[in-house]
């Protein structure tokens, strides 16, 4: 996890020197150096482990020490060695690090690529709810070409930009699990009169005899945090796809349809840091051939379109069909092997 980290940080600082105007290819070079490490390092930890023995299991503690050597102070001191600032970007780094080791014993990573893969079997329903956000897209239109708006976004910082996005992200993630938490307290009641638990289990390793129910057994508060964070991840991750979809169609659109004096004109801009109106966007330091105002204002109106879709989708009947049933049938699968295991376990 550390590495993946890693290696997208570097990435991302490699090709920011490289679209500058006046590029360091001594440092995109040392950067470079340190995603290609970066990127073959879980390989090599992937290898060595398989190895079995016990020169491979010190030689896997060892590479991963290096990996974290790499990230903590590889990345802040390949620009210009030593300093006060990257002393500090490298303590910031060791808090990073060490929180995704922590999320990696709790088991994040599971429940991340759990929810990742069932979000993206589900991923074919969003043809059909993005037909259905038609009305929503065709509102957010008209929005998107309000002049107070761009002038907005031609004002607003990109720091500021992430903190109005973050705040709209905590609103989602609130009703999501207040949404979700209500559904698995439904769940573990109503269950027992709606579900067989014998044909929940059918064909698998604690399958039980035709009309027996296993007892069902109160949920922990660790595993009712377990139960809720993987649903959560499973309808984060399709709203992101959803915006992220949203993003790139504003970003066309703007690029098509708004001539840079008309942009200019409604963004009120008057000057650039660097050139003239409008002026040059950049994505994570990285510049791209878009005007700035054009990101800005194409990614305010995806996040806001996002949270709407999280907000009207959560009640939708379609919606829980394609997406949100067959994720509580997967749970509820869950909990059945997970009381029938307990139910063998006492006996």
């Amino acid at each position: 996890m550390v590495s993946g980290v890693g290696a997208v940080i570097s990435l991302t600082m490699m090709l920011a020197e490289l679209t500058d105007g006046d590029p360091d290819f001594g440092y995109v070079t040392r950067l470079g150096v340190l995603t290609l490490l970066l990127i073959a390092a879980p390989f090599a930890l992937y290898l060595l482990h398989q190895s079995g023995t016990t020169l491979g299991e010190a030689g896997r503690r060892s590479a991963a020490l290096i990996v974290m050597a790499l990230f903590v102070f590889g990345l802040p001191f390949a620009a210009s060695g030593f300093s006060g600032i990257a002393a500090a970007e490298a303590l910031g780094l060791a808090i990073v690090a060490v929180l995704a080791i922590w999320l990696t014993y709790i088991g994040f990573g599971s429940i991340a690529l759990w929810a990742f893969r069932f979000a993206w079997e589900q991923v074919g329903a969003l043809g059909t709810l993005m037909s259905r956000a038609l009305p929503l897209l065709m509102l957010t239109v008209l929005v998107y070409f309000t002049g107070e708006l761009w002038q907005l976004s031609a004002r607003m910082t990109r720091q500021r930009l992430w903190q109005t996005i973050g705040f709209f992200a905590v609103v989602a993630v609130v009703f999501m699990v207040a949404t979700i938490r209500d559904e698995v307290r439904a769940l573990r009641e109503d269950r027992a009169e709606q579900s067989d638990g014998a044909q929940l289990l059918a064909d698998t390793p604690l399958a039980t005899q035709p009309g027996h129910q296993p007892v069902r057994t109160p949920l922990s508060l660790a595993e009712q945090v377990n139960v809720v964070a993987v649903m959560v991840v499973s309808q984060a991750i399709q709203v992101v796809i959803f915006t992220a979809g949203l993003f790139a169609f504003f970003l066309a659109l703007g690029i098509v349809a708004v001539p840079d004096d008309v942009a200019v004109l409604w963004s009120s801009e008057q000057s650039c840091p660097v050139g003239e109106p409008p002026c040059p966007g950049t994505w994570f330091g990285i510049h791209v051939p878009v005007p700035q105002t054009i990101v800005h204002m194409s990614l305010f109106v995806a996040v806001l379109s996002g949270l709407y879709f999280t907000v009207s989708t959560s009640v939708d009947p379609l919606y829980r069909q394609r997406f949100f049933d067959p994720l509580i049938a997967d749970v509820a699968v869950s909990l059945a092997g997970r009381d029938a295991y307990l139910e063998m376990e006492k006996a």
